[in-house]
């Protein structure tokens, strides 16, 4: 795997790393898969990383005991590098693809400033009630995503200084989201997302534009993100390099 493909992967892994030790969740990381166990409030228990190396025989074996024994979950998600490998194997488990993103990767800032911002249009971090709820509101409702997000991990998430949540609002309505996660090596952008009545109208675009303007100021680290096939046009538009897929299995039923 060259090394921007690794760093897509890897602020993944961190970004699933890291809010299943803020919820306290149980995590069962293996050599060659990572596991949060079931929380009430959450997911259900997410396999959220998963390479090639799955099948192999011994780790195979294991794998499929846990599957069998109704130890491992309903969502998966894996990368795409030997997919061809993983997925017939994935297949036999019962683990079915539900749907996939792009990773992509923005290595150079150098050429963004930041722009004005359109009269009634305010990007602020998420603190009251109301702008909680509201950025809360779209993200759940828009996004398919294995986590759902609840109040109290947004607050817990956005305290540490790694993370950033960003909501645009219109005439004090929120209509787009993001959040933003400092891993070791990148930049990951995550949960970007508009209310379903603003779409189409530039929102995602301009808070996009606003974040990577901030972090040309502050940071040198290649910027990654997972794009919808929807959203890929808009990130091509900045800049963004498509460089693999992850895709998200569902758990339907065991053939074996």
């Amino acid at each position: 795997m060259n090394s921007i493909a690794k760093h897509i992967g890897s602020n993944l892994y961190e970004f699933y790393d890291s809010i299943s030790q803020i919820c306290g969740l149980e995590t069962d990381k293996q050599k060659h898969w990572s596991v949060s166990k079931n929380a009430s409030g959450y997911w259900p228990r997410l396999v959220y990383q998963v390479d090639q190396n799955i099948i192999v025989p011994d780790v195979s074996s294991t794998f499929s005991e846990k599957v069998k024994s109704g130890q491992l979950p309903e969502l998966l998600i894996a990368g795409d590098e030997n997919i061809r490998q993983i997925d017939p194997f994935l297949r036999q488990q019962g683990f079915y693809p539900f749907t996939a993103w792009k990773g992509m990767v923005l290595s150079n800032l150098q050429n963004l400033t930041p722009q004005e911002l359109p009269d009634a249009i305010e990007i602020v971090k998420p603190e009251s009630v109301s702008e909680l709820e509201q950025w809360l509101k779209i993200v759940n409702t828009e996004l398919v995503s294995p986590l759902r997000m609840e109040e109290s991990l947004l607050k817990s998430l956005t305290a540490l200084p790694e993370f950033d949540a960003y909501l645009m609002q219109k005439d004090g309505i929120g209509v787009s989201t993001i959040l933003v996660f400092e891993s070791t090596e990148s930049t990951g952008l995550y949960l970007i997302a508009t209310e379903k009545s603003a779409q189409k109208q530039g929102f995602a675009s301009l808070l996009v534009h606003h974040i990577l303007s901030q972090l040309a100021q502050k940071s040198k680290k290649p910027v990654i993100l997972h794009a919808t096939q929807s959203g890929e046009p808009m990130y091509l538009k900045f800049g963004f390099q498509p460089i693999n897929q992850f895709f998200l299995y569902r758990y339907l039923k065991s053939n074996i």
